[in-house]
């Protein structure tokens, strides 16, 4: 991860000392110190070099090989998600337990797909009473985001991934029966496979339909405004993570793997990202982006933004 310099609104890039000595504060000054501490004493080999991880194989692969390869810029604000997952993660981790639980955090594992080695990080496993074999995946989310969760239940993304962990559990004697995953927000928990309440301001009571089709029961009215408007409490029960099997996963894997492995080993350039991810990426959330495009550009071609 070569964040190597600070990219200011004004567009200036300064280094992370010259980022903290600068008189025009633009974010937190402590939680400046604190990403910069973080990326200098960075140490995570599975996301550096060739190691491929299980969380390289999901989103842009382009973009986690430039990553690796390109010393880029980038807005301290913007790195500020990932300081806040692991500050969730810190807090939800637990030391290994005995009964009535077999409980492991932080397990790293390891196994290889048709001659690929691949990596992952389980963030919880536990065995309830030595019978059923648990795996949970905390994801830290913004508040706007929680909605989308309960009205579809978890992402695509995450479902692969919490998937490829439970292949790799599975490789290395650790069964899976369920999988759980957390979307935890400054305001509520939202985890898959359970009823979770939801509150909606409209006119009207919202209806069991569409991108609702999950609420459960009837909608509480919970308070009426002056305008007319409405506050409403709902609930949803959002749906299970669901469990492949052993080849649907080597199926998904595989052509990434082999991707990533050209890209690390033999400079081999990914292709740009599907239209799905490259709607919400590129613009917003990409940090390699300029060299992306320069690439593009120079086999002839623009890099398109699907709309």
């Amino acid at each position: 991860m070569p964040w190597t310099h600070a990219q200011c609104p004004d567009g200036q890039r300064k280094t992370f000392d010259e980022c903290l000595a600068c008189r025009q504060e633009c974010f937190d000054m402590e939680i400046r110190e604190a990403l910069f501490e973080r990326e200098r004493n960075w140490q995570a080999i599975e996301h550096t070099g060739d190691h491929i991880s299980v969380t390289a194989l999901l989103g842009c692969m382009r973009g986690t090989y430039l990553e690796r390869i390109t010393d880029y810029a980038a807005p301290p604000e913007s790195q500020w998600w990932s300081l806040r997952g692991e500050f969730i993660h810190r807090l939800v981790e637990r030391p290994d337990m005995d009964n009535p639980y077999l409980r492991r955090s932080e397990m790293r594992l390891k196994g290889k797909v048709n001659g690929y080695e691949v990596s992952g990080q389980l963030d919880n496993y536990k065995q309830r009473f030595l019978e059923k074999g648990v795996l949970k995946d905390w994801k830290s989310i913004g508040d706007n985001g929680l909605q989308y969760i309960i009205f579809d239940g978890a992402k695509e993304d995450h479902v692969w991934q919490t998937n490829l962990y439970a292949w790799l559990g599975r490789q290395n004697g650790y069964r899976t029966d369920r999988i759980e995953i957390a979307y935890l927000s400054l305001m509520q928990v939202v985890k898959t496979g359970q009823v979770v309440s939801f509150v909606e301001f409209l006119n009207n009571p919202p209806a069991k339909s569409g991108k609702r089709k999950h609420m459960l029961g009837s909608p509480r009215l919970v308070k009426q405004y002056a305008s007319g408007k409405k506050k409403w409490e709902c609930f949803y029960r959002i749906p299970e993570v669901p469990i492949y099997d052993d080849q649907t996963v080597i199926d998904f894997a595989t052509p990434r793997l082999a991707c990533l492995s050209k890209a690390f080993k033999a400079g081999v350039m990914p292709p740009v990202a599907e239209d799905e991810v490259r709607k919400w990426k590129c613009d917003g959330y990409c940090r390699v982006r300029e060299v992306c495009e320069a690439e593009e550009k120079k086999n002839g071609r623009s890099l398109v933004i699907p709309q």
